[in-house]
């Protein structure tokens, strides 16, 4: 029996829309080759691996996500990029993933037929694996720093009261600390950080899961709220935390938390809110 080895190579499967599209893409395209693949003789080895680490780029030689080869042939085209906004979120800076040219144009998702053409044209020897000394691109290099840094940072979490929103400026007055709150997690989300916020009016639950924040709303009452945890270690109560603490507490730049968002996407902006 014959061999037949797809890789199917990427940097993400947990929120990359690109990647996640592909990996779906190829498995249609597999099961539509599946009797030709029969009618042929060939034993189908397909192997999907997360390009985590430079050692792991370096090993498959890898250029740009994602990426599917035959037998080693890259069947994906000319490399084209584009910026990759679920990568950028992963690594809190502008990444660059792969777009697919098919038939003159460009997809961010490959058809199945661009697919179901590649593994073909393997297959009758009508493609040829392009010999080239392997660099790491450098916005693989980037994405890989970036995503370890995010990785290091500890994880916050902050169980507030019952708010009809999380912005600051529903009802008659705006309260500027909910404001400063909101402005700090959109700028953290921006550099790839998440600080996570637990509303005890839209989310109870979470309350009841957290033993800690039970046994304290039970000890306490609601007045021990807001309560900031980190690392699953509680750090603050009754007060959000401050900037600094903020810096201090997860170990990062403080321009993190300076750009300022506008409030234009506030729930209860354009009289359409939730109040």
């Amino acid at each position: 029996m014959k061999k037949l080895t797809i890789d199917f190579l990427f940097l993400d499967l947990s929120i990359c829309e690109r990647c996640i599209a592909t990996g779906e893409t190829l498995d249609e395209a597999v099961e539509k080759l599946t009797p030709v693949f029969e009618t042929l003789n060939y034993d189908v080895t397909i192997n999907k691996v997360n390009i985590d680490t430079n050692e792991l780029a370096v090993q498959y030689q890898f250029i740009s996500s994602p990426t599917i080869r035959v037998n080693g042939i890259d069947i994906c085209g000319e490399l084209v990029e584009d910026e990759c906004e679920n990568c950028g979120d992963l690594a809190g800076c502008s990444i660059d993933c792969r777009v697919f040219v098919y038939e003159g144009e460009e997809y961010t998702q490959p058809p199945t037929a661009a697919i179901v053409d590649g593994i073909l044209k393997v297959l009758y020897g009508n493609m040829e694996k392009a010999e080239t000394a392997y660099t790491l691109p450098e916005n693989l290099k980037k994405y890989f720093i970036g995503r370890e840094f995010i990785m290091s940072v500890p994880k916050m979490e902050i169980y507030e009261p019952a708010l009809c929103c999380d912005t600051g400026v529903c009802g008659v007055s705006v309260d500027p600390e909910l404001i400063r709150i909101s402005t700090v997690v959109n700028n953290l989300k921006k550099n790839g950080i998440t600080l996570q916020r637990c509303n005890l009016k839209s989310n109870p639950q979470a309350f009841v899961d957290n033993a800690e924040i039970s046994k304290l709303l039970n000890d306490d009452g609601v007045d021990v709220l807001p309560v900031t945890i980190v690392d699953g270690k509680i750090v603050k109560t009754k007060a959000y935390p401050t900037n600094a603490e903020i810096v201090m507490w997860l170990n990062i730049p403080a321009d993190y938390l300076l750009e300022t968002p506008s409030n234009s996407g506030a729930c209860c902006s354009g009289g359409s809110g939730c109040c």
